[in-house]
C-alpha cells in the first residue's frame, strides 16, 4: 500500500500511546517527542512486488500474465445421466419350481448406447468420477440373487460387476457403486460400435432361500442410473460443436487502486495466448473486449481485425504426455488502439465469442483419434508488458478504514503538539495529501492536514522530467483542540492523496531507482497525573 496510507494510521497510533496510563493525585506537563513511522519506500508499494520489474536502463515495467478464459473437457463431454430398466421375468406359460442356489443364465448380453449429442462417437469413456445407482426390486416370496457385469468397464484388469441380493418386494434394495478409475471401451460387441457397452446378467434363487414357484411374468427388476459421470480421458470423433461464450469478466488489477486525470502510456504490449490442450481443431472469433475502469466507470473496446477468425491445431500426445497447440495475438501500436486501451488503467477485461470443435471438412479428419485428459481444455491468456512511461495530470491514490480511539479520557491530556512528517521525496512528482475524519453515518468531522502545510514537493528534474535528486521537507500537522475532539467521534478515516505530475510535453519515466523516504514523530505537550 502507498506510504500515504501509513499517514492515516498516526491517528491510530497516537490513541494507542496512552490507552494504558492511570492518572493519580499529582499531575504536571511533559514534552514527548515519539518516533513512528521511519520508512523507505518505491513504486511496488503502488502495485506489489509480482507486477513491477526493471529493464536494462532501469526503467520500470507493470508486467502482469492472466488467464481470463478456460474451457475444460467437462464442459465439453459428459456422460449423459441415463437410467434403463431390465425386467427379468419368467416368459413360459407353465409354472416353474425353483430350489435354493438355482440360476437363469437365459438372460442374452445386451447393449446400451449412450446419447453424447453433435453426432460424436466415442470408442473409449476412463471415467475420472462418477456413480452408478441401482433400484432392485423381487416379485417373487423368496431373495433372489442378481450378477450384472459389464465386460467392457474394467478397472485393474477387472470387469465391473454387481452381486445383489434382493429381497422380496418393490424397490426392495437400493445400492451406489463408485464408477471411478473404470475404462469404458465403447466399441460394443463385436468391436465395431461406438458409444456402445454390453451388459450381461444373471439371476437365481438366494442359497438360503427356499423352494419357490415361479409363473409368467414374474421375476426381478433393476433401474439402473448413471449419474455425474465425468471423464478422465476420452477418445473418438467428438463431433461438431458451436459453443458460446456469453459476456464475462477477467480481473486484470491495473488501476485497482489509483485513478488518473489524463493519462496516457507511450507503449504498451499485450499478448494473447490461446492454447488448445484437445486433441482436435478449433476455430474461435472473440469480440466486445473491453478494458473497463470500475474506479471511473470508464470503458475502452479494444479494436484490432485479429479476433474475427483464428485456428487453432489439435493437440499432441505421447503417451499421456500432451503437447498444447499454442496461437499467439500479438497487439501493439501498429495493429490496435493498445495504448488508449491499457491506459484506461483497467481492473477488469470484459468479452465475448464463439468456439467451433472440428470445424474443418471433412470434420472428422482424425479418423476416430480426437482426444482429451481431464482437466485439460481451451486456455486464453493475456500477457501484458506496461514499460512506465507516460503523461499525466495527476494520479488519485484513495483508501478508507475503521478507525477506534479506545480510551478517549487520555486525549483531554494533549495540551498542544503536532505531527512532524519528515520526507525525501527521489520522485518526479509533488504528493498532496488529505485525511477526514468521518462518524458513524458517514458525515465529515474534520481534515488532518492543514491547507498550505499538505504538499510534499517533488524530487529536482531535469528538462527530460527525470530526477536529478531528492528534495527534503518538513510539514508540521497541528494536534488542535478540534481535531482532539473530531478524534473522540470518528468511526473511518478517508485518505486522498493526489501526486501532481510535473508540466511540460516530456514523458515521465519511472526507474528503479527512485526511493521516497519519511520519518515521522509525535511532539506533544502532554499533562500527567501522578
Amino acid at each position: 500500500m502507498p506510504f500515504l496510507k501509513q499517514t492515516g494510521l498516526l491517528l491510530v497510533l497516537f490513541s494507542l500511546l496512552f490507552s494504558c496510563r492511570k492518572p493519580v493525585s499529582v499531575n504536571w506537563d511533559v514534552d514527548l517527542s515519539i518516533p513512528l513511522v521511519n520508512a523507505d519506500l518505491d513504486i511496488k508499494n503502488f502495485f506489489g512486488d509480482t507486477l513491477v520489474s526493471s529493464d536494462a536502463g532501469g526503467l520500470l515495467h507493470l508486467k502482469l500474465d492472466r488467464e481470463i478464459y478456460a474451457l475444460k473437457l467437462d464442459s465439453l463431454f459428459q456422460l449423459p445421466d441415463t437410467s434403463i430398466v431390465n425386467s427379468f421375468t419368467f416368459q413360459a406359460f407353465v409354472p416353474l419350481t425353483l430350489n435354493p442356489g438355482q440360476t437363469f443364465t437365459f438372460f442374452p448380453p445386451s447393449a446400451l448406447e449412450f446419447e453424447f449429442g453433435s453426432d460424436a462417437a466415442l470408442k473409449r469413456f476412463d471415467v475420472h468420477s462418477g456413480v452408478l445407482n441401482v433400484k432392485f426390486s423381487n416379485d417373487l416370496s423368496e431373495a433372489m440373487d442378481l450378477v450384472y457385469i459389464i465386460p467392457n468397464a474394467t478397472k485393474n484388469g477387472q470387469p465391473l460387476t454387481i452381486s445383489a441380493t434382493i429381497p422380496p418386494g418393490q424397490n426392495s434394495l437400493s445400492k451406489t457403486y463408485d464408477l471411478a478409475g473404470y475404462e469404458m471401451n465403447l466399441r460394443g460387441k463385436n468391436g465395431t460400435d461406438y458409444n456402445t457397452i454390453i451388459q450381461t446378467y444373471t439371476l437365481g434363487v438366494n442359497p438360503n432361500s427356499n423352494t419357490v414357484t415361479v409363473t409368467y411374468g414374474k421375476g426381478a427388476k433393476a433401474e439402473l442410473t448413471y449419474s455425474k459421470i465425468i471423464p478422465q480421458y476420452i477418445e473418438g470423433y467428438f463431433g461438431k460443436q458451436t459453443l458460446t461464450i456469453d459476456t464475462d469478466t477477467a480481473r486484470i488489477d491495473l488501476g485497482k487502486t489509483f485513478t488518473s486525470s489524463n493519462f496516457m502510456l507511450d507503449q504498451v504490449k499485450m499478448d494473447f495466448y490461446l492454447q488448445n490442450e484437445i486433441g482436435a481443431e478449433f476455430s474461435a472469433s472473440l469480440s466486445d473486449i473491453k478494458s473497463i475502469n470500475t474506479s471511473n466507470q470508464n470503458t475502452v473496446a479494444l479494436q484490432s481485425s485479429q479476433l474475427a477468425a483464428i485456428n487453432l491445431n489439435r493437440a499432441s500426445k505421447v503417451g499421456q504426455t500432451v503437447f498444447p497447440s499454442v496461437k499467439p495475438l500479438y497487439f501493439n501500436n501498429t495493429n490496435s488502439n493498445i495504448v488508449p486501451f491499457l491506459s484506461n488503467l483497467p481492473d477488469k477485461l470484459s468479452y465475448q465469442g464463439k468456439i467451433n470443435l472440428n470445424p474443418l471438412q471433412p470434420s472428422n479428419s482424425s479418423g476416430y483419434n480426437d482426444f482429451a485428459f481431464y482437466n485439460t481444455g481451451l486456455r486464453i491468456w493475456a500477457d501484458v508488458d506496461i514499460p512506465l512511461r507516460y503523461r499525466a495530470d495527476y494520479f488519485l491514490l484513495q483508501s478508507s478504514g475503521a478507525i477506534s480511539v479506545g480510551n478517549t479520557e487520555q486525549l483531554d491530556r494533549v495540551n498542544t503538539g503536532y505531527f512532524n512528517v519528515i520526507a525525501e521525496n527521489g520522485f518526479p512528482f509533488q504528493a498532496l495529501l488529505q485525511a477526514y475524519l468521518k462518524d458513524e453515518n458517514g458525515v465529515l468531522l474534520d481534515s488532518i492536514f492543514e491547507p498550505g502545510q499538505n504538499l510534499i514537493p517533488s524530487g529536482v528534474l531535469n528538462s527530460q522530467n527525470d530526477v536529478t535528486s531528492a528534495v527534503h521537507s518538513n510539514l508540521k500537522i497541528p494536534v488542535s483542540e478540534s481535531k482532539i475532539e473530531a478524534l473522540k467521534k470518528a468511526k473511518t478515516i478517508e485518505i486522498k492523496t493526489y501526486l501532481l505530475m510535473p508540466p511540460g510535453p516530456s514523458l515521465i519515466n519511472l526507474y528503479e531507482k527512485y526511493k521516497f523516504k519519511i520519518k515521522i514523530i509525535a511532539e506533544l505537550n502532554y499533562r500527567v497525573e501522578v
